[in-house]
């Protein structure tokens, strides 16, 4: 794999990484945010040990991330409707049949 390396750092530790050509900037936003992340939970939890530190802040990244999942589907149903409501609303207007959905029992 080709790529550059990349130094980082992350609670007072540096890391070097191989990043893909082009991306080095937006890894290191990645890092710069991860590393927020990690000091923000390092004070809030009062953990000390790293690896308890990057699990549990892991663990809060995958909640919101699931979080924002679920928020994305349930605003992609609601534009479904909307654009099937508004589909219908055209056939009417134009004087097209409408195309009869199943019935739900």
């Amino acid at each position: 794999m080709s790529g550059q390396i990349v130094d980082i750092n992350l609670l007072e530790r540096n890391y070097r990484v191989l990043c893909p050509e082009g991306q080095e900037s937006a890894l290191k936003e990645a890092a710069r945010q991860l590393d927020e992340r990690l000091t923000e939970t390092r004070s809030a939890t009062k953990l000390t040990n790293v690896e308890q530190i990057a699990v549990m802040t892991a663990l809060n990244l995958c909640h919101e991330w699931m979080q924002e999942r679920s928020q994305q589907a349930e605003k992609m149903a609601a534009m479904e409707d909307k654009i099937s409501l508004l589909q219908a609303t055209i056939k009417k207007a134009i004087g097209e049949p409408e195309s009869k959905s199943p019935s739900k029992s």
